[in-house]
């Protein structure tokens, strides 16, 4: 008897930990896009946006919506909302807010996009505010260092989808081949040693015609001073 008393009380003390953790456990809130056709760049495209409602004492007022990049508050029109919403734009967002909704109700509804984006994937980053003042924030986005934020943005996978293509770097022209200059004159005149050459040779026959004539002129002077009488 002891030992299934003791049985029977350790498994009352497990089950009363399971409830405890059960009724302590956060109630993971987010929102939800759908997106109708979800292919990149498709026109006309209709998006639902649903926000959980989270808070057990206030029913939800507003929902604003921070637009992928792409995605202007001027391509955006309004189908669908709770009765009595309106759409407000701001620079890069819109809003549908109007009387607050019964508590635990989610607040759905839908727009037309003009044209999507061309990325694989877009991030809609919602803010839903409750009637007592409170915001849920699903803003964060994955990333290497936190690849499952706690509170995200909700996204859609785009079929088609081929990103943003970085800018090619500009095209370096191949230098330009040079040509083989002309010769110039300085190339093609004869190198100074064959100058030399060749004019010794003239200079030469030049100085032994001069010697030869100054010869011929002494000897005709000789002879014509021996001839004249004395």
């Amino acid at each position: 008897m002891g030992l299934r008393r003791s049985r029977s009380i350790a498994a009352g003390v497990l089950l009363g930990i399971g409830a405890c953790v059960l009724v302590a456990a956060p109630a993971y809130a987010h929102t939800e896009v759908e997106i109708e056709p979800a292919r990149a760049g498709a026109a006309n495209a209709r998006v639902t946006i649903t926000a959980e409602a989270e808070s057990n004492d206030a029913g939800i007022r507003a929902v604003q919506v921070f637009l992928p990049d792409g995605i202007a508050p001027a391509d955006v029109t309004l189908l669908s909302a709770p009765s009595g919403w309106k759409l407000t734009t701001g620079a890069d967002n819109y809003t549908v807010a109007g009387r607050a909704l019964p508590v635990g109700t989610d607040a759905r509804h839908r727009i037309r996009v003009r044209r999507l984006p061309t990325d694989p994937v877009i991030y809609f980053k919602v803010l839903v505010t409750y009637s007592d003042g409170q915001v849920d924030r699903w803003i964060e986005l994955p990333s290497g260092a936190n690849p499952d934020p706690d509170n995200p943005a909700p996204s859609v996978k785009l079929a088609g989808g081929v990103g943003r293509t970085p800018t090619p770097p500009p095209t370096t022209a191949p230098a330009p081949t040079t040509a083989a200059a002309p010769p110039t004159a300085a190339a093609v005149s004869p190198s100074p040693a064959s100058a030399d050459a060749s004019g010794g040779g003239n200079g030469l026959l030049i100085g032994l015609i001069v010697a030869a004539l100054a010869v011929a002129a002494a000897t005709g002077f000789i002879l014509l001073r021996r001839r004249r009488p004395t």
